[in-house]
């Protein structure tokens, strides 16, 4: 009964430190999200300001602007500022050019992410009077070293918890060797426990070092470390301690924190509606990950250990005793791994193009492997001509899950594919015309000829009531781009049959805004905003290849419908288990002891 109450003591636990935490995140590794010029954007005339807006908030002493004109000449950008509510909310690097005469010009920017002091760095193309292709996407690379010390923190986690379950079904299942192979496991919780906190400590000290500040110390960042290490510090407590039945409810806790703090330190993001639950899905995706991996890592390490005929038939009963744990685990990582997969690769190109998704991608090919030989491992030792295990088999599981812990490495150290060169932007595609219905007015809104310089804007105002409560007095329109209104709102000249015009001036192409202004005596305005996209950009810089579609949603969808079918196959196993066991219990009923004869039985 102890056992039991100390398991859902340390479910609580589970569960209270992964919804506590999981409000107040947000997603590491700021990228760029938007510019203004846009990259590929061919101006009128010369822009004043740039603008560089990222996901969250960077470092404004670690930003570094260059502008550089196609004849060579440098330009000095200056009040490099950056405008944010800070922490991790999305902000703007703004910065005041100097006057520039027509051309083209070359941007190269750099920053540190203030979350997690991850470098990003990028490089934009636009011309004024002059038309440009844009320079396209500029992806960094992860960096080797930070790679190597999260490899080692996953690796770690692995043993520390694959040890814990291994021991408990090695207790159970083995009688004769079920104590040595427990006291393996232990010792294997022990020394991933003290690597994890010491690669843990190794990572910070490498990001502290390469960004050449402290300031990661004292940002969220270094809380978030601070989560994980102290989930590590608990794995070892739970390793060497004399807790009895407080050691379920610990090691539990340990793992909770590891696992939401790497998730805090990931790409995991939230703070904002459905975002909300994405550490949760992470922190689940990393719990099932090390755990399954450090058990099948066990499972080959008893199976070295077991040279006589007795551990062997023990192992093989371990073995299909992790079966169900193992099955579980799989289950997980799945449906966690489609739901993360969600908000960080934003198209199909974005997977297919990119060095992080084809990482992605290379680490669901090899974790299919590892599900192939899964399942022949789980089918032979449950033949029915006699259960059989394959040294080699088990072995390439464990390789394969090790390169599997390697590639979530070079993910997390890498850049998310979502950035906008790599998702089309449905509001920046190039349309005629708008009708819209604002108030008891049908409007019509035509641009031309919708590109950079002068343009005719025609609005066309009909009144849906008759008779109409009052005439349309006036028609005003003001163009505004991303920085805000370029100029004062201009105002319409009537023509005929309810149709306005009015000259604006488009300083580039891309996404912008228009605004109309219809006025009525004795009614209030009626003011509408529409989204549209200004022509021009030069958009050839990278083809596509298959679809720049946005699969956000897709992958949301996919994510429950294998979930749902999960679930679904869990019930039907739970119910034929059941069955089973029911079966079982009617069959020892009806049969006669092993001490008395049938005929014994009949009299």
């Amino acid at each position: 009964m102890s056992g039991t109450r100390s398991r859902l003591v340390g479910l609580l636990i589970l569960v209270g430190v992964l919804f506590t935490w999981s409000p107040q995140t947000a997603s590491a590794h700021a990228y760029l999200t938007s510019t203004s010029p846009a990259d590929g954007s061919s101006l009128s005339v010369a822009p004043t300001r740039l603008r560089l807006a990222f996901s969250e908030t960077v470092v404004p002493a670690a930003t570094l602007i260059d502008v550089v004109a196609e004849d060579g000449k440098h330009y000095q950008v200056t009040n490099v500022r950056v405008v944010g509510e800070g922490g991790e909310e999305p902000s703007d690097v703004l910065a005041t050019l100097p006057a520039l005469p027509k051309g083209a010009y070359r941007v190269s920017w750099q920053t540190l992410s203030a979350d997690d002091l991850h470098k990003t760095a990028g490089v934009l193309v636009f011309g004024v009077g002059h038309a440009v292709a844009p320079a396209g996407l500029d992806e960094p690379v992860p960096a080797p070293g930070e790679v190597l010390l999260r490899w080692l923190v996953f690796g770690a986690l692995a043993p520390a918890l694959g040890g814990a379950l291994m021991g408990r079904i090695a207790r159970r299942q083995a009688a004769t060797a079920g104590a040595g192979w427990s006291r393996l496991a232990r010792r294997g919780e022990l020394i991933g426990g003290c690597a994890g906190a010491l690669g843990a400590l190794l990572l910070l000290v490498y990001q502290t070092s390469r960004a050449g500040s402290t300031e990661l110390l004292s940002s969220s960042y270094g809380v978030r470390w601070g989560v994980r290490e102290a989930g590590f510090l608990l794995l070892i407590g739970a390793a060497v301690g004399r807790l009895r039945r407080w050691r379920g409810p610990v090691l539990v806790l340990g793992a909770a924190l590891v696992a939401v703090g790497s998730a805090l330190t990931g790409h995991s993001g939230a703070g904002h509606g459905l975002l909300s639950t994405r550490v949760v899905a992470d922190a689940v995706h990393v719990i099932a990950a090390a755990t399954w991996s450090g058990a099948v890592l066990f499972g080959l390490w008893f199976a070295w250990s077991a040279r006589d005929r007795r551990p062997r038939l023990e192992l093989l009963a371990v073995l299909r005793a992790f079966g169900v744990p193992a099955a579980g685990c799989v289950s997980l990582i799945i449906a966690s791994g489609i739901y993360l997969t969600s908000g960080v690769i934003g198209s199909v190109d974005a997977a297919l193009v990119t060095f992080y998704g084809r990482t992605l991608l290379l680490k669901v090919g090899v974790f299919a492997v590892i599900g192939v030989l899964g399942l022949a491992n789980h089918f032979r030792l449950r033949r029915t001509a006699g259960p059989m295990l394959r040294h080699a088999t088990l072995a390439a599981e464990v390789g394969l899950a090790v390169v599997v812990l390697g590639l979530a490495a070079v993910i997390t150290s890498g850049q998310p594919a979502v950035e906008p060169q790599l998702v089309r932007d449905p509001a920046a595609e190039v349309v005629p015309l708008q009708d819209s219905r604002v108030a008891d007015l049908q409007q019509t809104l035509a641009v031309r000829p919708n590109l950079p310089g002068r343009n005719l804007v025609m609005v066309d105002v009909f009144d849906t009531r008759r008779p109409a409560p009052a005439p349309v007095q006036q028609v005003t329109v003001a163009v505004v781009d991303a920085d805000g209104p370029s100029l004062p709102g201009v105002r319409a000249e009537r023509l005929a049959d309810g149709r306005w015009s009015a000259a604006v001036v488009l300083n580039s192409s891309g996404s912008s805004r228009v605004e109309v202004t219809v006025r009525r005596p004795g009614l209030p305005d009626a003011v509408h905003s529409y989204a549209w996209a200004v022509g021009g950009a030069n958009t050839t810089a990278r083809p596509v290849l298959v679809s720049t579609d946005p699969i956000k949603k897709e992958l949301i969808m996919l994510w429950f419908a294998v979930t749902i079918l999960l679930a679904g196959g869990w019930w039907v196993a739970m119910l034929a288990r059941l069955r089973q066991v029911s079966r079982r219990g009617t069959m020892l009923e009806v049969s006669p002891p092993p001490d008395r004869s049938p005929a014994d039985v009949a009299g």
